[in-house]
């Protein structure tokens, strides 16, 4: 009897995958209609999904050259498209050409951060991410929405918005170093554990606190990663510099 539906490994982490795509779709509708926070909420929603179908592949050996194409392709969705959508209507359209420029930005950067972590890509195993993550960029971006209209019922401070989502832009292209998820055992460093404890608690919190601590701890991970790009890009100019001074 035929199998329709084959039952294997990849085909959960497939779905959820479909998931993350279907949510970016649904943010975009609901953002042309004018439902911003619901068009917000999808996005989280999608890297959630985006966050479990990795973890599912790694967990089961079920990655795949196609799994890691397909689930490019609906971040592109998920986290370029939707969010530079979302920013456009909220109230980039209402500058014009600017606007429309900085709300593309999103959807270009993310789509060139992709491009670039796809070719050089020799492992299914994720180490540290150079470059800051599309989807965490896309959720900094919509949580700042929904944090924004939960405190102060409409989007505050929309010049700080505009130079966030040219930073954040900036970042995904950028060589600053971001940790990846920690592994969910304790088999591995002290420093790993120190990771899972750290995810475990926060996502504990943002579990029971979401409209009040997405931003935060997304503009926190943003801004680790940047302060200490910062750090080591200096750090390694000092190191250039003395070495050419005891050439000389």
């Amino acid at each position: 009897m035929p199998r329709f539906i084959p039952y294997n490994r990849p085909f959960i982490p497939g779905i959820l995958t479909a998931g993350n795509a279907f949510c970016g779709f649904l943010s975009i509708t609901y953002a042309m209609e004018g439902n911003f926070l619901t068009a917000s909420w999808l996005i989280i929603l999608a890297a959630v999904y985006d966050a479990l179908d990795g973890m599912i592949a790694r967990l089961t050996h079920s990655y795949s050259k196609f799994g890691i194409e397909f689930d490019s392709l609906a971040d592109v969705i998920s986290f370029g498209a939707a969010p530079s959508v979302l920013i456009y209507m909220t109230h980039l359209q209402y500058l014009g050409v600017l606007g429309l420029s900085l709300s593309f930005i999103p959807l270009l950067f993310g789509s060139i951060r992709l491009a670039r972590f796809n070719a050089n890509l020799n492992t299914f195993e994720k180490g540290n991410f150079t470059g800051l993550p599309i989807p965490v960029q896309a959720s900094a971006l919509a949580s700042y929405l929904i944090f924004s209209s939960n405190i102060w019922d409409t989007i505050r401070y929309p010049m700080f918005f505009d130079l966030y989502v040219i930073f954040l832009g900036l970042l995904m292209i950028s060589n600053f170093e971001y940790e990846a998820m920690p592994k969910f055992t304790f088999k591995k460093d002290r420093r790993n554990t120190r990771k899972l404890f750290m995810f475990v608690a926060a996502s504990v919190t943002v579990i029971i606190f979401p409209k009040e601590t997405i931003f935060p701890f997304s503009l926190m991970f943003v801004m680790y990663g940047f302060i200490r790009g910062v750090f080591v890009s200096l750090t390694q100019d000092e190191e250039e510099v003395v070495d050419l001074s005891r050439i000389k």
